[in-house]
């Protein structure tokens, strides 16, 4: 969904592509690329009728436009077999790639229900109209009041003055012979973009599937021959993805089923997470979803919802029925912390008829969720009776916005809600078929009691003794075999019980005696490795003062060594000492009789 207002892209729709004609209204806009040589990125613009695209890349501009009546197929498409974000447009002559698409599965959505249309020569109401103008541009189109209403006046122009059908048989068997190629592609794409998903790991439940129950009643509103409603048939079985082995009535309790087709049954254009028939009558299936049963009580446990709190269902002025929950949602995600409050509003619809079918929207708020002001979810429950024990559940929900987000902010949004309700949904279904399982159980069990008082009932009769007497005896020995049978199913279990409840005191005792010797091992492991410790160090201690000892006496030995050369320097020493003494002494010697000489010289001269 893009910023600009939807009077903006109808003005800028219409200056684009001037050779459509006027009555062709925009209905939505996609960003996108068409892959050629190169990616033209551009944007694709669809109306009732027309298919267009324009591309301006550096003033190389690149118009298509393509009839919805022409296209033969469409398919999800990869992108380099990798990115599921592109949609396949097949006509008679030529095949148009689109690809990078932001919300690949809405658009293709929407296409698809349009090309439809078309081939059903059904043509969009009013109403039809400014819902899909709401879901793709939202509240604030930017058109005024007078442009609003001239709009609508066109808009009901246009469908008074189209026919509803053809009334030549010419035109009618040419209308059927497109109508079965168009079927015919429409169950290959069918089971490439199945075969697509189951590889992509998405559920089946969303693209093509929810929109198979608007094709089944558009094909059963449309008045065509009996050879068109045979294809509507091949069709709608084609574009069943769900593959329940109960898509189809019971026609043996048709007197007890309700016509399906008299039942205003329009799901929301979101997803379709159920669709089923249980073997529960229509009216406790609604007991167990829309009021405090047990059954809802073990669902919230399972998912982790808390405090619930609901009010009686309170009858509105216009006549539906209103019943509000309010609840807390214990959460594992650290975005959005750890729990959240919500309030649910179940809206219960006047057409609804006790015990034939009810039709229920579900509106869900959450308060301490980032954004939470910005979406809610829609739900909506369709309950069928198809026989007296026999139900149809449809469960479609839907993303509605009350304020536009920014993309990557939309994208996260759309995910954490699709998988938290996949898996909601997934697991209400599980439970129902649990559930159902232990209705027909207990069903069949008060069917072989009754079974049996029948037969010993009618022995009684034949008997020629006292009937009242036999009678009462008969009934007393059915309720001893009964009483005797659940009282023989109690012993069993209590020695079941028991039995196990020895086994496992026996394991518990074994286990202990194991983790005693276990603890005695590691005791003697820990002394002999302390025992071993002294030892060692005892040994380390000895060596230490053996190895002391011996460079002691080496030190001692060294120490004389040196001690005597110290001697024998001193001796030699003194020696020296002596004979510079003696030199000394005859040095002196000399110069007192030199001395002695001169002094005799002096006197005599």
């Amino acid at each position: 969904i893009s910023s600009s207002t939807y009077k903006d892209r109808n003005e800028e729709y219409k200056r684009q592509f001037t050779h459509l004609p006027d009555t062709e209204k925009l209905i939505a806009d996609y960003a996108c690329a068409l892959q050629k040589d190169i990616l033209l990125q551009g944007r694709l613009y669809l109306s009732e009728n027309w298919l267009c695209f324009y591309s301006n890349i550096f003033r190389w501009e690149t118009t298509i436009c393509i009839a919805l009546k022409d296209i033969t197929c469409m398919t999800k498409e990869k992108t380099a077999r990798l990115i599921p974000n592109a949609i396949q447009i097949v006509t008679e002559g030529e095949k148009f790639f689109f690809t990078s698409f932001g919300a690949r599965d809405r658009s293709y959505l929407s296409i698809f229900r349009l090309w439809q249309n078309v081939l059903l020569d059904k043509h969009l109401t009013r109403q039809e109209f400014w819902q899909l103008l709401q879901q793709n541009y939202g509240n604030e189109l930017g058109l005024n009041a007078e442009e609003m209403e001239n709009l609508s006046l066109s808009i009901d122009d246009n469908v008074q003055t189209r026919s509803p059908g053809r009334s030549s048989l010419d035109d009618c068997g040419e209308r059927d012979e497109k109508f079965s190629k168009s079927i015919s592609f429409t169950r290959e794409s069918v089971n490439r973009v199945s075969e697509t998903e189951s590889i992509d790991g998405n559920s089946p439940k969303g693209g093509l599937g929810k929109e198979k129950p608007q094709s089944e009643k558009q094909m059963k509103k449309s008045p065509l021959l009996t050879s068109e409603k045979r294809l509507s048939r091949v069709s709608s079985k084609s574009l069943d993805l769900n593959k329940n082995e109960y898509l189809s009535l019971d026609k043996s309790s048709t007197s007890d089923s309700v016509d399906e087709e008299n039942i205003p049954e329009k799901d929301l254009h979101g997803r379709l997470y159920i669709n089923r028939v249980f073997h529960i009558s229509a009216e406790r299936m609604f007991e167990l979803l829309f009021t405090n049963s047990r059954f809802m009580q073990k669902f919230t446990n399972s998912r982790n919802i808390i405090d619930v709190v609901s009010t009686p269902w309170k009858v509105e002025p216009g006549g539906d029925q209103l019943r509000t929950m309010t609840y807390t949602i214990v959460l594992n995600n650290p975005l959005t912390g750890k729990r959240t409050t919500a309030t649910e509003k179940q809206t219960l619809y006047k057409e609804s008829r006790e015990a034939q079918f009810y039709l229920v929207d579900s509106e869900v708020l959450t308060h301490d969720v980032p954004y939470h002001d910005y979406f809610y979810t829609l739900t909506r429950y369709h309950i069928i009776r198809s026989s007296k024990q026999k139900c149809r559940l449809r469960v479609s929900t839907d993303l509605k916005y009350r304020k536009q987000p920014w993309g990557i902010i939309k994208s996260l949004i759309e995910k954490n809600s699709w998988s938290s309700l996949e898996d909601s949904f997934k697991q209400l279904e599980s439970d129902l078929l649990m559930e159902e399982s232990v209705l027909n159980q207990s069903i069949e069990d008060t069917g072989k009691l009754s079974g049996l008082r029948r037969r010993r009932r009618t022995f009684n009769r034949t008997a020629e003794t006292v009937p009242k007497l036999s009678s009462q005896r008969s009934s007393g020995d059915v309720g001893s075999d009964a009483k005797g049978d659940i009282s023989g199913k109690k012993k069993e279990t209590e020695m079941c019980n028991t039995a196990l409840i020895v086994v496992m005191s026996i394991f518990l005792l074994l286990l202990v005696l194991l983790n005693v010797t276990l603890f005695l091992k590691l005791s003697k492991i820990e002394s002999a490795a302390q025992s071993l410790y002294r030892l060692h160090l005892q040994e380390e201690k000895s060596l230490y003062l053996a190895s002391g000892m011996l460079s002691r006496a080496e030190n001692t030995e060294k120490n004389k060594d040196q001690a005597r050369h110290l001697k024998g320097v001193l001796r030699d020493s003194i020696v020296m000492l002596e004979q510079l003494k003696s030199s000394l002494i005859m040095l002196q010697r000399t110069f007192d009789l030199l001395n002695k000489n001169k002094t005799g010289m002096i006197v005599k001269s």
